[in-house]
């Protein structure tokens, strides 16, 4: 059995600053109470945060799963990341299909997600951030998909091994994203095996400071056929948080034979 166990936790401390109280006398010769103490202001302490929620706390969806939006307003952008384009903005139940995520940028969980509501506002895809349980922004759905071209998706904060995933034929790609954790980048090298057969190398990026997209395409099964029909495995060894799906093509239609 494969598997990979990740978590990142970035702890936060704060200090407080406290200024003892300076007391004051009273005037002699005449008699007099005990000294009274004037009250000096002091900076309001503050409490020691806590860790804050990590991609342990992101709500987890599989590719071509079905979500719904749990709160309003949420925005749709081009890119994962809170300086990103806003495509669009979400009411309350939008319904969406996964397709990509969750990947970890500007201290968010991220899922590129399609449009899946007849309702108004109409998009492609786009990347939202799913908050985090227990309250988040994206919730599980149920609702009547049309063609859904995801067949198997996975997503980590580093190195693993995925699989099996069931590839009927060559025409199936690899949508995939790595984005680093700091601003030095980070690389994400993918290798792909049939069952106990040799690994085939298919990805291998070196990513600089920003989240980068990629695609490897069918042109790449068609090549290997070795990998197709047959139980694949994903070897991945990286140091950025990353997600990938396979993605099955749409199939051109036979053309008509010409008329006599």
């Amino acid at each position: 059995m494969r598997r990979a166990i990740g978590v990142l936790v970035v702890p936060l401390l704060a200090g407080c600053l406290l200024m003892e109280p300076i007391p004051t006398s009273t005037p002699r010769p005449t008699a007099s109470p005990s000294p009274t103490v004037e009250a000096i202001p002091t900076e309001e302490p503050t409490a020691t945060d806590a860790p804050g929620p990590g991609l342990a706390d992101v709500p987890r969806f599989t590719a071509g799963g079905q979500a719904a939006t749990n709160a309003p307003g949420l925005r749709v952008r081009a890119r994962p990341g809170i300086e990103q384009r806003v495509i669009t903005t979400l009411g309350l139940d939008a319904n969406l299909l996964v397709a990509l995520g969750p990947v970890w940028v500007d201290d968010n969980g991220w899922y590129l997600v399609r449009d899946a509501d007849a309702d108004d506002p109409e998009f492609g895809e786009g990347w939202v951030a799913a908050g985090f349980e227990p309250d988040p922004f994206l919730i599980p759905a149920s609702f009547e998909v049309g063609r859904n071209p995801y067949l198997a998706g996975f997503a980590h904060d580093g190195d693993g091994e995925f699989g099996p995933v069931f590839l009927p034929d060559a025409s199936v790609s690899i949508r995939w994203i790595a984005a680093p954790f700091t601003s030095d980048g980070c690389s994400f090298f993918v290798d792909l095996a049939a069952g106990s057969g040799e690994p085939v190398s298919a990805i291998r990026a070196t990513v600089g400071g920003v989240p980068a997209p990629g695609e490897l395409f069918s042109q790449f099964f068609a090549e290997h056929q070795e990998l197709v029909d047959t139980d694949l495995f994903v070897t991945v060894t990286s140091d950025c948080s990353w997600a990938l799906t396979f993605v099955r093509q749409r199939s051109e239609p036979t053309p008509a034979p010409p008329a006599s």
